[in-house]
């Protein structure tokens, strides 16, 4: 069976999975969140944690956690005094971000889902070492993707009709500027994605964490998650194996909106 157009985003039809060796990632994220812990409100247990991580994480920034707050028609930064922990790579390409509630592994430089989870499981492991968080409430694998370029002119070739949208359309005199979608969807047993697409401006964006580009862009983020009502074990090998199957819904979400002519633009062997 070769290379296809998935007919369904959330099914279970067969596939041969093409890797993109120049695939358009501006990042891989996952993230997990657990409630506050008590050993966790002295910077004793982040500095065992960053020393643990430091043949790997050589270098550290520290600062305070801000959240975005809506009303009066602006949105303004408030801090909340919540220490983060922020641990790269020697080659700065991985980023190891730790809080009082969450630990995240994100990587600009990705080779695959096998090796991004298996680096996760690495960092839980150290995570259980030191500080031994009991339960794990979520978890989460995002992979953002940044379309620049020639594909630009002719979306349509690249992405299903539902997903170029507005983006696609002819708008006679007018040039569209910005337009951003967004869909949520429930897979059960506490399964879930959220989708965002659409088409950015030079020096625009959808996300605060991510660089902005000076050039227009077409984005496609997915983010798949698990979120249950009974806490996720906290061993890293459950991790990694719940990890890898987020992953690989937010793989099948790809290659259901993308054809092949997008596979073949990335380096894909169809």
């Amino acid at each position: 069976m070769g290379a296809h157009q998935l007919k369904q985003p959330f099914g279970d039809e067969p596939y041969n999975e093409v890797q993109l060796p120049s695939a358009p990632l501006a990042r891989v994220l996952s993230q997990l969140r657990f409630e506050r812990l008590s050993v966790l409100d002295s910077p004793a247990a982040a500095r065992d944690f960053a020393a643990a991580l430091s043949g790997t994480y050589p270098y550290l920034d520290t600062s305070a956690e801000f959240n975005m707050v809506v009303g009066g028609g602006q949105v303004m930064p408030q801090s909340t005094h919540q220490p983060v922990w922020r641990l790269r790579s020697v080659d700065k390409s991985r980023t190891v971000t730790f809080t009082n509630g969450s630990l995240a592994l994100e990587t600009s430089s990705y080779r695959g889902r096998e090796e991004f989870c298996g680096e996760l499981h690495h960092v839980v492991e150290v995570l259980q070492e030191v500080v031994r968080v009991p339960a794990v409430n979520r978890i989460g694998v995002r992979y953002t993707n940044r379309i620049t370029g020639d594909p630009l002119a002719d979306l349509t070739e690249y992405f299903r009709p539902e997903i170029t949208g507005l983006s696609a359309a002819s708008l006679g005199k007018a040039e569209l500027q910005h337009c951003l979608s967004q869909a949520s969807f429930s897979a059960g047993s506490g399964i879930g994605l959220v989708a965002q697409w659409g088409m950015m401006p030079p020096n625009g964006g959808f996300d605060p964490s991510l660089p902005v580009l000076a050039e227009r862009s077409f984005v496609l983020d997915l983010d798949a998650f698990r979120q249950e009502d009974v806490s996720i074990a906290p061993n890293s090998s459950v991790i990694q194996t719940r990890a890898l199957d987020l992953a690989e819904r937010a793989y099948r979400f790809l290659r259901w909106a993308v054809t092949a002519r997008f596979l073949r633009q990335y380096g894909g062997d169809v």
